[in-house]
């Protein structure tokens, strides 16, 4: 008996299978379009977030340098179609943070969200960044120059560069003939440099260099050091006078001054010919003077020494030095004519009003005076950034 096969039948099913896996792939492309079209919108908005957070974070920044004590950050800011909220976090809420400030934005969109975090830390004044800077100008002899060394690394002999001892000033810069600059040369003058025949600068040349503020020394830590003053029981020495109502230390032709550790206070300070300052074995002194400086004839100041352990602030209008001294340290006196005669050797840094280098007289500035800061100058820069 013969079977007949329903072959309609059997080609609807067919098709009807046919059909719904083809709905079911149009179901999953769908879904899949439709993710990718959500994931596209969502790292839109992300992106679009951390731009708005990242506005936050600049503008606090900006604030804050307008603004060193500022700290109250901003709360739901509108930035376009979003929102950044900032907080900032210093020491006071953080005590390992020190000097550093974390400026953290949050920014968001809809659905996308994004943080960002800067930290920063003060910009502090470096007192002896030059070896050689003066408010109002600088004139170099002909035969005059300038180096640079490391007393953190060794001797001068060991450590000496023809580069490096950079000289700056606010006013002009003069020099005669066949001067060997050791390092840049800067003015913050247009036109303020005036260099002579032959001369050698291995380093940069400008003028027009920022300016620099060097009036940031308060007189309350001159009163701090009056107050404070290790005079009285930190000399010794021979042949030298120091007179506790005057202030004023004087060493004799020959004389021999020892300071130890600590800060010290003088109206005035006059070596004779011949006298010489000591400082005792590891000792680290910083001295305040509200008068003249004069080192007379084959005096010495710190000879043995290294410029970092003989930190000199002035308010006087003279530091002289006379044929044949030895210096070693760093002196910073806005006020002060640096009169630097050319048989002296000093070694350190040495900032005034004005600086005069007479023939032949050299310079050797010591790099690692680079490290002493002094006070902030209200300005914060930042050293990292990382989104969160």
């Amino acid at each position: 008996m013969k079977r007949y096969i329903n072959e309609r039948g059997s080609a609807l099913l067919v098709t009807l299978c046919l059909l719904m896996m083809l709905t079911l792939i149009g179901i999953m492309a769908v879904n899949n379009t439709n993710t990718d079209i959500d994931l596209a919108f969502n790292k839109t908005h992300s992106e679009k977030a951390f731009y708005i957070a990242e506005a936050g974070a600049n503008r606090a920044f900006a604030h804050m340098n307008s603004d060193s004590t500022w700290r109250a950050g901003y709360d739901s800011v509108v930035f376009g179609n979003g929102l950044y909220s900032v907080v900032l976090i210093d020491s006071l809420a953080d005590s390992t943070l020190f000097d550093t400030v974390l400026v953290q934005s949050h920014g968001s969109l809809e659905q996308g969200v994004a943080d960002v975090e800067l930290t920063t830390v003060p910009e502090y004044n470096h007192p002896f960044a030059y070896g050689l800077f003066a408010e109002a100008g600088i004139v170099l002899d002909k035969f005059t120059c300038t180096d640079s060394y490391n007393s953190d690394s060794g001797s001068y002999a060991a450590t000496a560069l023809d580069s490096l001892g950079s000289i700056g000033s606010n006013g002009t810069i003069t020099s005669s003939q066949s001067v060997n600059f050791g390092g840049d040369v800067s003015t913050a003058t247009p036109g303020g440099l005036l260099l002579g025949v032959n001369n050698t600068v291995n380093g940069d040349t400008t003028s027009t260099a920022d300016s620099v503020n060097l009036g940031y020394i308060p007189q309350s830590e001159y009163d701090y050091a009056e107050a404070n003053s290790s005079a009285q029981t930190g000399l010794s020495g021979s042949n030298y006078t120091y007179n506790n109502g005057t202030k004023t230390l004087t060493a004799g032709a020959g004389g021999t001054i020892v300071m130890t550790s600590g800060i010290y206070y003088f109206s005035s300070i006059t070596l004779g010919q011949d006298s010489k300052i000591e400082l005792a074995p590891g000792a680290n002194v910083t001295i305040y003077v509200t008068g003249d400086i004069i080192l007379g004839q084959n005096s010495t100041w710190n000879a043995d020494g290294v410029p970092s352990d003989n930190i000199i602030y002035s308010q006087g209008s003279r530091l002289q030095f006379d044929q044949g001294n030895t210096f070693v340290g760093a002196f910073f006196g806005p006020n002060a004519h640096i009169q630097y005669d050319q048989t002296t050797q000093a070694f350190g840094s040495l900032v005034g009003g004005t600086i005069k280098l007479d023939q032949g007289a050299c310079f050797h500035y010591d790099r690692d005076l680079m490290k002493i800061k002094k006070y902030t100058t209200g300005k914060m820069f930042i050293v990292a950034w990382r989104e969160m």
